[in-house]
C-alpha cells in the first residue's frame, strides 16, 4: 500500500487548506509552531496529512493564520459532515444573500420548482422514499423558496442550461407547469433568468452546477451540492474563478426576451 493511500483523505485535504493559509500569511512552519508553542515537526505532519489536527487546535491555527473561520468551516465539514445541516446552512446564506448567482446544468434551481416537478425531482433522485416523505420535503422546498422570492432581496440572477427544461424529467403536464412557472418569475421581474443554448461549446459550465452568494456583511460563498450534501467554500480564490465561469456562462446565454420565447415554445410543445 502507498503511502498516499495510508493516509487518511480528510486528513491531507486539511493538511493542504493548512499549507495554503499558512504560506497565504508569510510564516515559516517554524514561526507558526513557535507561536503554537508546538514543535516544527509536527506543523509539517499536520500539511502533509499525516496527522489529525484537534479542533481546539484548529481554532488556534484559524487565529494565528487570519483565516476568518475558514479552517474551522473546513475542519467540521471534513470531520463532522453528518452533524452539519447544510440544507438549512444554504437557506440561511441566501436569505441573508443581496445577490445570488446560480447556474444548473440538469434540473431546474429548488427556488424555482413547481411543486409537481418538485416532487418529480425528489423521488426519481431518492427512489426510497416514501410519498409522505417526498411530500413533506417539497413543502420545505416551497416554504424556502416563497420565503426567499417574496421579498425584493436578494437579486437572483440564474443561467439554466437548455438541457433542464428540453429532457424531460417528468410526464409533458409536469414539464409544461414548470416551464409556466419559469416564465412566470421571469415576466414578474423577481429573478433575471438566462437559457443556456443547447450546442455551444466551449461550455464553462460543463464541470457542473454552482450558486454563488453574496451578503453584504459577509464574505461571498461558492456552493456546490451533490446527491448526499452540499459542500460551501468561501476561499477568495475558487470563488473569484466560479464568478468569471458565471460571467462566461451569462456572457454567452439568451437574452432574458429569448429565454421567456423559449419558454413559451416549450409550453406548447409540452400541450398534449
Amino acid at each position: 500500500m502507498t503511502e498516499a493511500m495510508e493516509k487518511d483523505i480528510s486528513d491531507v485535504r486539511m493538511g493542504r487548506a493548512l499549507s495554503r493559509y499558512r504560506k497565504g500569511t508569510g510564516l515559516t512552519q517554524e514561526q507558526l509552531a513557535r507561536r503554537l508553542k508546538i514543535s516544527k515537526g509536527l506543523v509539517s505532519l499536520f500539511e502533509l496529512g499525516k496527522r489529525k489536527v484537534s479542533a481546539p487546535l484548529i481554532a488556534e491555527l484559524d487565529k494565528h493564520l487570519r483565516a476568518e473561520g475558514r479552517l474551522i468551516r473546513v475542519h467540521k465539514d471534513l470531520y463532522a459532515p453528518d452533524e452539519v445541516d447544510w440544507l438549512g446552512q444554504l437557506a440561511q446564506h441566501q436569505m441573508e444573500a443581496e445577490l445570488i448567482r446560480e447556474y444548473q446544468r440538469l434540473h431546474v434551481p429548488g427556488n424555482l420548482q413547481s411543486p409537481s416537478y418538485a416532487a418529480a425531482i425528489i423521488s426519481s433522485g431518492a427512489p426510497w422514499f416514501p410519498p409522505d416523505e417526498v411530500d413533506e420535503r417539497v413543502g420545505t422546498r416551497r416554504e424556502r423558496a416563497q420565503r426567499l422570492l417574496e421579498c425584493p432581496t436578494p437579486h437572483y440572477h440564474v443561467v439554466l442550461d437548455d438541457a433542464a427544461v428540453r429532457r424531460p424529467l417528468a410526464k409533458p403536464e409536469v414539464m409544461r407547469e414548470q416551464c409556466a412557472t419559469l416564465l412566470e418569475k421571469l415576466e414578474s421581474g423577481r429573478v433575471l433568468l438566462q437559457m443556456y443554448e443547447w450546442g455551444q461549446y466551449p461550455h464553462p459550465g460543463v464541470d457542473g452546477s454552482f450558486a454563488l452568494i453574496a451578503a453584504p456583511a459577509a464574505p461571498e460563498v461558492l456552493h456546490v451540492e451533490s446527491v448526499l450534501r452540499g459542500q460551501t467554500s468561501d476561499d477568495p480564490s475558487t470563488v473569484r474563478r466560479y464568478g468569471m465561469l458565471f460571467s462566461r456562462l451569462q456572457a454567452a446565454a439568451r437574452t432574458p426576451a429569448a429565454s421567456a420565447d423559449l419558454l413559451r415554445r416549450l409550453i406548447e410543445e409540452y400541450t398534449v
